[in-house]
């Protein structure tokens, strides 16, 4: 059986290109990354201009190498990936940064910190709702 090719035209190849360079200016990606050997931390800095700090033992691959294996970390040309050529490491940054900022996790850590605030109007309602006797109680629908 011959399957049939399609060739591609100089038009789908500039339609591609102009896509690509959309893509690239909407993108977030790493734009540079660093170890900082004084805080043991990879530092990613991405294109909108974030930046994180990520300690070194949070990232497995990372967590036995030395500084100075560090120092040589480097970002794939389209900034898609954290590259250590010498021990053959490529760690995809989107990757890296969902596993470590989760849903369930980022709405965990913000209420907590939430729960921790200890503002004089959260004691008074607290001392006010504990005087009524507390949060009431659920009450199941009527079947």
């Amino acid at each position: 059986m011959t399957t049939m090719f399609t060739p591609t035209t100089d038009t789908d190849l500039e339609r591609a290109i102009l896509a690509g360079r959309r893509r690239k200016l909407q993108e977030r990606r790493a734009a540079n990354v660093r170890y900082d050997a004084g805080k043991d931390a990879v530092e990613i800095e991405l294109t909108d201009g974030a930046c994180v700090r990520l300690p070194r033992m949070m990232i497995a691959e990372l967590a036995d190498l030395t500084p100075t294996d560090l120092a040589a970390l480097q970002l794939s040309p389209a900034g898609y990936a954290i590259n250590l050529s010498t021990h053959d490491i490529d760690i995809s940054v989107q990757g890296l940064l969902t596993a470590l900022i989760a849903p369930s996790a980022m709405a965990a850590s913000l209420g907590k910190l939430g729960g921790a605030a200890k503002t004089a109007l959260k004691r008074a309602t607290a001392a006010a709702n504990g005087a009524k006797g507390g949060r009431p109680k659920k009450v199941p629908p009527a079947a």
